[in-house]
């Protein structure tokens, strides 16, 4: 099965690659309007030049850059229908060492971000609704570290519990004010990312006893939560809000 997303406007952070890039790749060849944008400028347009769609340099906790990024999707297609906030940096260090530069900017960049660009979405699929319900999706791409507990990662799973919180609060917010917008998160478990990767043994990616933890014993690719977040901008998901989506081989059960 595949998720219509056919003339959807979406605009995807954090696209320059992993979980963002292979959002972008399947939603455009889906038939979506794709908006990608990143902070990384130079590998966004590479990403943008591959899937057809338009990139953008875009600072996720600048609320200008937030701006020029729903005005550049109103402006080629005329309305934005969808948003995936996507943008993420990690710390693997004992939170007791953490600095509060580094804290901070952690949560600037999943906390504030995704809060700067909800309430700009949410005002854009308000306007172009005119006299009828807004509708429209939201997704945060959250993490099953917004449930779970593992060493030297928990000013990470700190900042991703109030995204997977945020989007269950405002999903309820927005429908008893009666919006149609619809705000959820994506929770991947470990998946084959740069940030990931880069904090990896060699080999390790590809070594089954890594994964012996993972019921289905490998790590996710970022195109299977690429098609999660597909499946909630389109209306196959349309009574679907204020939840969190795990997608992560059973491993947070384990």
């Amino acid at each position: 099965m595949m998720f219509d997303v056919t003339d959807k406007v979406v605009l995807i952070t954090g696209a320059a690659s992993g979980i963002g890039a292979a959002t972008a790749r399947l939603a455009a060849q889906r038939g979506a309007k794709v908006i990608a944008t990143d902070l990384d400028g130079e590998r966004i347009q590479g990403v943008a030049a591959d899937c057809h769609c338009i990139g953008l340099k875009h600072d996720v906790t600048s609320e200008d850059d937030w701006d020029n990024a729903i005005t550049a999707a109103v402006h080629h297609y005329g309305r934005l229908d969808a948003l995936v906030s996507n943008a993420g940096i990690v710390n693997y260090e004992p939170i007791i060492d953490l600095d509060m530069a580094r804290f901070r900017k952690l949560n600037q960049v999943h906390v504030e971000g995704s809060f700067i660009g909800l309430q700009q979405a949410v005002a854009q699929m308000r306007a172009q609704a005119a006299d009828k319900p807004a509708t429209g999706s939201i997704i945060f791409t959250a993490s099953v570290m917004a449930n779970c507990a593992a060493p030297a990662i928990s000013a990470y799973a700190v900042a991703k519990a109030a995204m997977a919180n945020m989007a269950r609060a405002v999903g309820v917010e927005l429908g008893r004010k009666g919006d149609m917008i619809r705000v959820n998160a994506v929770c991947p478990g470990p998946t084959r990312t740069p940030l990931l990767e880069g904090a990896m043994p060699a080999g390790a990616m590809d070594d089954p006893a890594h994964w012996t933890d993972v019921p289905l014993g490998v790590p996710q690719e970022p195109e299977d939560i690429a098609e999660s977040i597909l499946f909630l901008i389109s209306e196959e998901s349309s009574f679907m809000t204020a939840a969190q989506m795990v997608v992560d081989g059973g491993w947070s059960l384990t």
